[in-house]
């Protein structure tokens, strides 16, 4: 876990180094708020998980309004709700599948010139992450004593590494020259899958007693997220 952070964070520097290098100065911040995770399970959609994020960014200077670029680490909780009542075994579970994921994200911004005291913009960017935890371990616990278990996803079909693309947009507020409030809409699907099992052949149904086959499954996630984010400015000045 620590080569990980080390790793990312090293990506984050090198890559913000460059694309901020030609600049007299970067923007800087954290970013925070909530998420609502979606998750598509054999092209069949989940109920969505409500939860949160966080992130640190840098971000070029863009005083001609030309675009800038931008690096980002966060924490994202991805996932998907799970709602289960049952009265035979006494079961009662309203809980999510949470995939807890460490997330490099390099991308570009384009803001929008207007005569308002805010500065609206859109943004994309491409992510790579990491799982650093996940509950599907708990879950099958939880399950242990039903019937219905085997068909619960198991924590080893988990990808470890995903990669996807951010899209979004939010409006920037006149605060002082170095601290400006903002608020981001994102949406984030993943291109590759969060999880995917083969076909499982000679499993005993817990229905009828016969051997079945449990079919490929493969997760992808797509997440929507709101973010409160402070930009402050780190200027420097050349001294001839």
């Amino acid at each position: 876990m620590k080569k990980l952070l080390l790793l990312c964070v090293t990506l984050l520097a090198f890559s913000t180094s460059k694309l901020l290098s030609q600049d007299a100065g970067f923007y800087f911040g954290p970013k925070a708020g909530l998420t609502i995770g979606m998750q598509n399970w054999n092209q069949s959609e989940r109920d969505p998980l409500l939860s949160y994020h966080g992130a640190l960014f840098m971000e070029s200077i863009d005083t001609d309004y030309r675009g800038s670029l931008f690096a980002q680490i966060g924490y994202h909780t991805r996932g998907s709700s799970i709602r289960v009542f049952n009265i035979n075994n006494g079961i009662a579970f309203n809980d999510g599948y949470k995939f807890r994921n460490l997330s490099l994200m390099l991308g570009a911004k384009k803001r929008i010139r207007t005569e308002k005291f805010s500065v609206p913009y859109y943004f994309f960017g491409v992510r790579l992450e990491y799982n650093v935890s996940n509950n599907l371990e708990d879950i099958q616990e939880r399950f242990a004593l039903s019937p219905s278990v085997a068909f619960y996803p198991t924590p080893f079909f988990v990808n470890k590494w995903v990669y996807g693309a951010s899209i979004g947009g939010g409006i920037e507020f006149l605060g002082s020259a170095y601290v400006q409030p903002t608020i981001e809409f994102t949406i984030s699907p993943d291109l590759s899958f969060q999880y995917n099992s083969p076909v499982i052949p000679n499993v005993v149904s817990p229905f009828n007693g016969q051997l079945i086959s449990i079919p490929e499954r493969t997760i992808r996630n797509v997440t929507f997220e709101v973010s409160f984010v402070v930009r402050f400015l780190r200027e420097v000045i050349y001294i001839d």
